[in-house]
C-alpha cells in the first residue's frame, strides 16, 4: 500500500479540496491519504467533509499549531500505515495514474524510491504552464524533489524547517547511497501551481521555468499526449498556453472551479 502525505494549514482549504479529489481518482488501488493540519477545529471539520465525499481511505489528523513543515511531514510518515509513502502537496494537482506510474517505475528499477524527471507548470493568474525538465540539472539532483515516492523503512527524517525540506531529504538519500528510479517524460502527470501562497516566491517559480521549459519543437512532438492527458483530470485547469520561444500553444481543458 502507498499512503500519500499531505500537509495543510488554514486559508488551504480550496487547494486542499482539489489535491483530496484528485487522490480519490488515482488508479492505484492500494493506497491512503493522510491529511495533517495544524489549524483549528472548524478546519478539522471541513477537512474530513471533504475527504468523506469521496468514499476513499482518508484519515485526516490535527497537530499542534506553529509546527514547521518538516516536524508535519515527519509526524505523517510516523502516522503512515502503508509500506510505501509519497509526498502529496495540498497545493500541486496529479493525475490519475500519476500513483500508477511512478510506482511501476521503482518497481521495474527494483529501487527502494523513485521520482519524476518532469512536471507541469502551472499559473493560474496568467494562464501560463510549462513542461519543465529537471533533467538539465546534473546528475543525481535531476529530479522534481517534491515527487518522492519511497519505502517508509527507508525514509530518513526531514529536517525541522519551515521550507527547503525537500532539498536535505534528497540529500539524505544520497548520502545513503539510495537506489533511486527516475520517471522520465511524464511530466503530464503531476502539476506545480503557483497560487500565490507558496513556500517559495514568484521570482523562484519563473526561474524554474525559464531555465528548464521544453520549447516549441519538444512541446510539438508531445503535444497530442499534452491535450489527452490534461483532459483527463477533474476539475481541469480551463484554458491554458504553453509559452515557448515561437509564441504559444493553446489548449482548452475542462473548465477549472470558480
Amino acid at each position: 500500500m502507498i499512503s500519500c502525505l499531505m500537509v495543510t494549514q488554514p486559508g488551504r482549504l480550496a487547494l486542499a479540496r482539489l489535491a483530496i479529489a484528485d487522490f480519490a481518482a488515482q488508479t492505484h488501488r492500494e493506497r491512503e491519504l493522510l491529511v495533517l493540519h495544524d489549524g483549528d477545529a472548524d478546519l478539522h471539520a471541513e477537512l474530513e467533509r471533504a475527504a468523506a465525499t469521496h468514499g476513499a481511505a482518508i484519515r485526516v489528523l490535527r497537530q499542534p499549531a506553529r509546527a514547521t513543515l518538516g516536524s508535519l511531514r515527519n509526524a505523517a510518515v510516523v502516522a503512515a500505515m502503508g509500506d510505501f509513502i509519497c509526498q502529496w502537496d495540498d497545493d500541486d494537482r496529479f493525475h490519475p495514474e500519476r500513483l500508477a506510474l511512478q510506482w511501476q517505475a521503482l518497481h521495474d528499477a527494483q529501487a527502494d524510491f523513485c521520482f519524476l524527471t518532469d512536471q507541469l507548470h502551472w499559473f493560474p493568474a496568467s494562464g501560463d504552464m510549462f513542461w519543465d525538465d529537471w533533467s538539465r540539472e546534473s546528475h543525481p539532483f535531476d529530479v522534481v524533489q517534491g515527487t518522492l515516492l519511497g519505502r517508509r523503512s527507508r525514509m530518513p527524517r526531514y529536517p525541522d524547517a519551515v521550507r527547503g525540506e525537500d532539498t536535505a531529504l534528497l540529500v539524505e538519500l544520497l548520502r545513503s547511497n539510495e537506489k533511486i528510479a527516475r520517471l522520465r517524460d511524464a511530466g503530464w502527470c503531476y502539476a506545480y501551481v503557483y497560487h500565490g501562497r507558496n513556500a517559495f516566491e514568484f521570482a523562484h517559480h519563473v526561474a524554474i521555468s525559464r531555465a528548464k521549459a521544453l520549447g516549441f519543437a519538444a512541446l510539438l512532438r508531445r503535444e497530442r499526449t499534452l491535450r489527452q492527458r490534461l483532459g483527463e483530470y477533474r476539475p481541469g485547469f480551463g484554458a491554458v498556453r504553453f509559452p515557448h520561444e515561437a509564441g504559444h500553444l493553446d489548449m482548452a481543458t475542462p473548465a477549472r472551479p470558480g
